[in-house]
Formats: C-alpha cells, structure tokens, sequence
C-alpha cells in the first residue's frame, strides 16, 4: 500500500500517463485547429446523392395515422436508399409533408415525404475528410460515444497542464526565463482577443443566424452607402445565387426591395467587385479599404438588407461619418434575418 500511495501521487507519473493518453489527440486536434481556423480558405466539393422514390398509399396511409415511422416503412427506406434509418428520429409534421433531418459529422442527409402523393424526396450530402475531422473537433452531430471521448480526451488534457506546471515549480528553479514565458502564453492569446479591431481595421461584419426551419434558404443580402436623403451613394456588397445557369439567382434580387429600388434595377448585373455568393449562417467580413476614397465628405449610413425565400426581410444601418478621423467600432442588432452588423474604421494615415 505504501508503494501505492507513493506512485499514486508521483506527479511525473500523472505526467507521463496523461500524456501518454491525450498526445496523438492533442496532435490531431491541433491540426484540425488550423484547418477550423482556416475553413473559408480551404477547398471543397461537396458530393450529393439523390434518392427520389414513391411510397405506396397503404404504407403512407399507415405513416399519417401513426405518424411515426413503422418497421415496415423502416424496411421500404432500406430498399429504396441502401441506408438504414436511425433509431431514433425526429420528425416535423404539418399537413402537407414530413421533414426529417438526420445531420452527421463531416456531412448532411434529409428527406421529405409528401403526404397527399407519397413522394419521397432524400439528399446525402459528404463534404469531405477535412470537414469530417472538422466536426469531430468541435463534436457537431457525432455520436454519444465520441462526446465521451471528448470528456475523457478533456480531463486527461487538464491532468496533463496541471502536473506540467507542478513540475516546473518542482524543476525551474534557476530557469529565469520559465515562468515569463508560461505567462506569455497566457497574455499574447489574450491580447490578440481583447484588441481584435488592430489586425484588420477597416471592415464590416455581418453575421446571419441559423435557423431552426424545415427549409432553409441562404438570405440574399445588399450592403451600400447612402447619403442622408436615403439615396445609393455605392454599392459594397451584393450576394445572391451568382451560380444559377443563365443568371436565374438575378430574378429573386427583387425581394431585396429597398436595395432593389436604390440600386438594383438600374444595376447591371453581376457587378464588379460586388457580387458574391449566398453566405451559410455564421459572421463574414467584408473589407472597406479605399471603399470610400471618392466619395465627398459628410454624413452617410452603411444599409444591410437581408431577404429568405421562405422567409421574411430585414433591414440594418449604421451611421458614418466620412472622412474617418477617429477609429470607429459600431454595431447594430438584427431580430432575425440578421443577427448584427458591426462596423470597423480606423482614420487613414
């Protein structure tokens, strides 16, 4: 017992064992760290699969008045799509089709069944290796199993730092430079949180939120300048479907009906400098450098229209004074097509 007690609460052997336990983890969650961090500059094509089939009307007679998902319709989906669905599922019902979303790590798989013709509509969607470990890192739609791997990588990560600062107290002595270089590890990651505004001044963030729908659309949304008078000074940002064959993501820019009133129609599209694609739920920073260099002195407003098929339209602006002569951090709160805008100038030099 006395050898026991004395290796029990040996912190090199909880170094050691720790460490043994979370490296090729820690290893691997460092490089998946990197490609997280750098997400919208890597690559990729995701790969869909469409099952389309129709369900007879006695089994989707069944599923209206069960509305559940039987074993014999769990059969028929196994026959029609070489897939077995989940155990547990959940299902969104209305009077005229069911929606089930089965989302999992490093892709997507949804379907649809129309309850008055019994059509089944199904996408599965892979985006890939590096989106697979992507969503292993932050644990987004993996199994239960994975989550406690999580829980258990965590800890032994902890006992690994904790054991490692007691060690160096343990062996620094005469070592000067130790503990200013542990400090520095924890002041430069703060520093670089509480002073984000220095490493890229001048921009506009617009951040989209995720929404809990059944069908979810990307909102097309308009970014410009206008004056006091409400009229379009220029154009910043304009994004919509700029991949639909023979320009059909122009036809749905009308939704964005105070932008389309401004600018839009007399707009020849796609413009410059301007279009871009529909951007997924989260924050996208669009830069302001030299935005503004001809345009005259005075009062302004930066406008932010958002528009959802399927959806509803919001609009947001923040006031601008230019020339920018002291730095400027201005945020507005969206309600629901936009969760904010913020906006971030320095004066030039």
């Amino acid at each position: 017992m006395a050898w026991m007690s004395r290796h029990f609460w040996n912190w090199k052997n909880w170094h050691w064992v720790s460490s043994a336990i979370c490296l090729i983890g820690m290893l691997l969650f460092a490089v998946t760290g990197i490609t997280l961090n750098h997400a919208g500059s890597i690559e990729s094509s995701p790969q869909t699969v469409v099952s389309e089939a129709s369900i007879s009307p006695s089994l989707l007679k069944e599923i209206m008045q069960q509305h559940r998902f039987s074993p014999a319709f769990r059969k028929w989906y196994r026959d029609a799509t070489g897939s077995v669905l989940p155990g547990r599922i959940e299902a969104q019902w209305d009077d005229f089709e069911v929606y089930v979303a089965m989302p999992r790590a490093g892709g997507d798989k949804w379907f649809t069944i129309t309850l008055d013709t019994g059509e089944f509509y199904q996408e599965a969607t892979n985006r890939g290796a590096i989106a697979y470990l992507n969503d292993l890192h932050k644990g987004r739609n993996t199994p239960s199993a994975w989550r406690w791997f999580l829980d258990i990588f965590s800890g032994a990560c902890i006992v690994f730092s904790v054991t490692g600062l007691m060690l160096l107290k343990r062996y620094a002595k005469g070592r000067n430079k130790t503990w200013p270089l542990v400090i520095a590890g924890l002041v430069i990651p703060i520093a670089f949180l509480v002073f984000p505004s220095h490493a890229k001044a001048n921009e506009l963030r617009v951040s989209l939120p995720r929404m809990a729908v059944a069908e979810y659309h990307a909102p097309y949304v308009a970014v410009w300048l206008a004056n006091e008078r409400g009229e379009r000074v220029v154009d910043i940002a304009v994004w919509y479907d700029t991949a639909m064959a023979d320009d059909e993501g122009e036809k749905w820019l009308k939704d964005l009906r105070l932008w389309w009133r401004r600018s839009g129609r007399s707009a020849e599209l796609p413009i410059d400098g301007i279009s871009g694609a529909t951007r997924r739920p989260g924050t996208s920073d669009i830069n302001l450098d030299g935005r503004f260099n001809d345009v005259p002195a005075g009062d302004y407003f930066i406008w932010v229209e958002a528009a959802r098929e399927l959806g509803g339209r919001e609009t947001l602006k923040l006031p601008l004074t230019l020339p920018v002569k002291q730095p400027i951090s201005e945020r507005a709160q969206g309600k629901h097509e936009l969760s904010s805008i913020h906006i971030i100038m320095e004066p030039a030099k």
